[in-house]
């Protein structure tokens, strides 16, 4: 009997439709929740810093995290040592990005420099940031780090090349495929062997990826003969998976690929979607990523040479994606619930997909996760939430510090009135709140505020009020001291509009599609965008009318603009142009088309295209675009936040 049923579980397998469960997975999923001796682990929160990401946070085995986040005073990179949270400095300038983490608690990335320039970096809590490649590198950047220290990355010493770095035996050009500028290479990851994957321009244009040891040198691994390869990480074994464009398509149809010694590169299966792509890789083979779907949709899916590609479903809505994965197979992430709203899950494949807003220990009131970024093996979770960047820590009956939920405030606020703001919090130890600091984000003094102490369950209040004198946008921040010494922080961005009538302002965060970034075609996920600018023509000539900006974040880009012109109207979608910087660098122009929410879309529209004049060749290079060309009408829906004409 036991062997027919292991037959017919087998033949439904087969037998599935694309993404459909066998009914062996549905009975996991049924009985793993809780209800029938196996409880779920719970999780307590540790707020770890209010701002938009501007890097993809990393967290090791120890449970240490680094990231990098936008504020009101540039980009900064920060580390985390599982107590407190520390800022990593600079090497002179602004833009700090935080690219990579390895098990020693060793950070790799990118610094700009006193002189301007934007230089790969190494930090550590000993040894604070170095410049490991000198002055004389030209612009280098980073991109990973393995346990010995060994960094890679792409520097400009004559060209673009792929360099690999470690303190015994300093910088090594890894060279490319053919010679000149046009032959330019790039490394994207590395196992802890020392194999190192990137990609190269070949004779015939198209970018292959390659692999690396100091035995083989640079060698060619892409069979397939891709237009486009790009690897995201490699295995314990020297397993290279990426994504590659089998063919040039206006949708950027990426598939991913595992490749090995033994077969080469292989497609990895799509189960039925136009695309699959790889998010994430463990050194074991476990995959975390997702297909794209019909009308741009994507389910997240996971891939193991033992099941493939299998689907993970969603929440209840139509989206997901899978961002994270540990050595378990724990797959993290976005799904959309029956609202339609994002929420924050983890996967595994005897439970199914999981809400985490259901599993947290002592939340305070109003808090939401919205994704999950990064998982390791002891099961800890770096998120997004609506107040700010938070580590997920399995609740093993530890109490510690303060918990701040969002703050309470209004996105749009008129000169002169009252802003009122407030955050609610959890004081687990019970030990009380020893201060709250606000800084209001327009360059005044610190101020205190009201404190209403925690009760029985350790519940408590903070508030405080402020006037704003000249329309802008402000970061505003909530910095909360217990007795212990232990500080959390929150933040909210408000856009202080112009006279009534006059102003389209807003702030919020829209799913930026694969095929937008041009830099990562492959990258998926959320991006934030602040707007305040003049409603009208006539207003736009009006010198200080109506302050203009503009504020784009999405990790790896980061546009700023105070030159934010009304051109023309589309219906409800008013399309404005101006210019603006990237990073460090100017010289980028951008066309923005933006509705107000209920103007002719229920959720308000963003359709955003940066691009920037190639200095050798004078021909236009498109940095990011979320339109469709077609109709020249938004793609990006306002997901959280609102676009307001006042």
């Amino acid at each position: 009997m036991r062997r027919f049923q292991d037959m017919l579980a087998l033949l439904l397998f087969v037998l599935a439709p694309c993404g459909a469960a066998t009914a062996q997975e549905v009975q996991r999923s049924s009985t793993a929740d809780g209800k029938h001796g196996s409880r779920p682990t719970t999780y307590r929160v540790i707020n770890l810093a209010p701002g938009y990401l501007a890097t993809i946070p990393k967290i090791n085995a120890a449970g240490q995290v680094s990231f990098s986040v936008n504020t009101s005073l540039g980009t900064k990179g920060y580390f985390y040592d599982g107590t407190s949270l520390q800022d990593i400095g600079s090497l002179g300038g602004g833009g700090v990005l935080a690219e990579d983490l390895n098990a020693s608690g060793q950070i790799t990335g990118r610094s700009g420099t006193a002189s301007g320039g934007e230089h790969a970096m190494l930090w550590s809590a000993a040894g604070g940031m170095v410049d490991i490649l000198g002055t004389n590198s030209g612009y280098s950047v980073a991109s990973a780090i393995n346990k010995s220290g060994v960094v890679i990355g792409v520097f400009q010493p004559n060209g673009i090349n792929a360099f690999r770095w470690s303190a015994s035996t300093g910088v090594e050009n890894l060279g490319a495929f053919t010679p000149g500028l046009s032959g330019a290479s790039f490394a994207n990851a590395l196992n802890d062997a020392g194999l190192i994957a990137g990609m190269s321009n070949v004779a015939s244009g198209k970018r292959h990826a390659f692999a690396w040891t100091r035995t083989g040198g640079l060698v060619d691994i892409d069979t397939l003969d891709s237009v486009d390869a790009l690897p995201v990480a490699v295995g314990a074994l020297g397993e290279v998976a990426g994504n590659r464009l089998p063919a040039l398509s206006a949708d950027a149809l990426y598939t991913g690929f595992l490749w090995t010694r033994a077969k080469g590169m292989v497609e990895l299966g799509k189960d039925c979607g136009t695309a699959m792509l790889i998010l994430a890789m463990t050194p074991n083979l476990r995959i975390a990523g997702f297909i794209r779907v019909a009308n741009d949709g994507q389910i997240a899916v996971t891939w193991t040479p033992a099941t493939g590609t299998r689907r993970l479903g969603t929440l209840g809505g139509a989206s997901s994606r899978g961002y994270g994965v540990n050595a378990a197979g724990q797959v993290v992430g976005y799904a959309d619930n029956k609202a339609g709203q994002s929420r924050a899950f983890l996967w595994a494949s005897n439970a199914g997909m999981r809400d985490l807003n259901n599993y947290l220990h002592s939340a305070p009131p109003g808090l939401v996760l919205d994704d999950a970024l990064a998982i390791n093996d002891s099961g800890a979770i770096v998120a997004t939430s609506n107040a700010g960047l938070v580590l997920l820590v399995p609740h093993h009956g530890h109490h510690g510090g303060h918990v701040l939920g969002p703050m309470a405030a209004p996105a749009l606020i008129q000169p002169g009135a009252q802003f009122q703001a407030s955050v609610a919090y959890v004081d687990e130890d019970r030990i009380g709140t020893r201060s709250v600091t606000w800084d209001w984000g327009d360059g005044g003094a610190l101020q205190s505020g009201t404190v209403r102490q925690s009760d029985d369950a350790g519940n408590a209040t903070a508030s405080a009020s402020h006037s704003f004198a000249v329309p802008g946008i402000h970061e505003v921040t909530a910095t909360v001291v217990d007795r212990n010494g232990r500080a959390s922080r929150v933040g909210h961005t408000v856009v202080v509009t112009g006279p009534a009538g006059d102003t389209l302002a807003g702030a919020g965060t829209l799913m930026s599609q694969p095929g937008a970034f041009a830099r990562a075609p492959a990258q998926s996920g959320p991006a934030t965008f602040r707007l305040i600018a003049p409603a009208s023509t006539s207003l736009t000539v009006r010198a200080g009318a109506v302050p203009s900006r503009l504020a784009f974040d999405l990790p790896g880009f980061v546009f700023r603009s105070q030159d934010v012109r009304l051109v023309e109207r589309q219906g409800a979608l008013q399309v404005f142009e101006g210019s603006g910087t990237v990073g460090n660098k100017g010289g980028y122009r951008f066309r923005l088309g933006a509705s107000a929410t209920g103007s002719g879309s229920e959720s308000g529209r963003f359709a955003l295209k940066i691009w920037h004049v190639d200095p050798a060749t004078r021909k236009e290079l498109i940095d990011y675009d979320n339109t469709t060309a077609a109709s020249g009408t938004a793609s990006g829906r306002v997901r959280a936040g609102s676009i307001v004409q006042n």
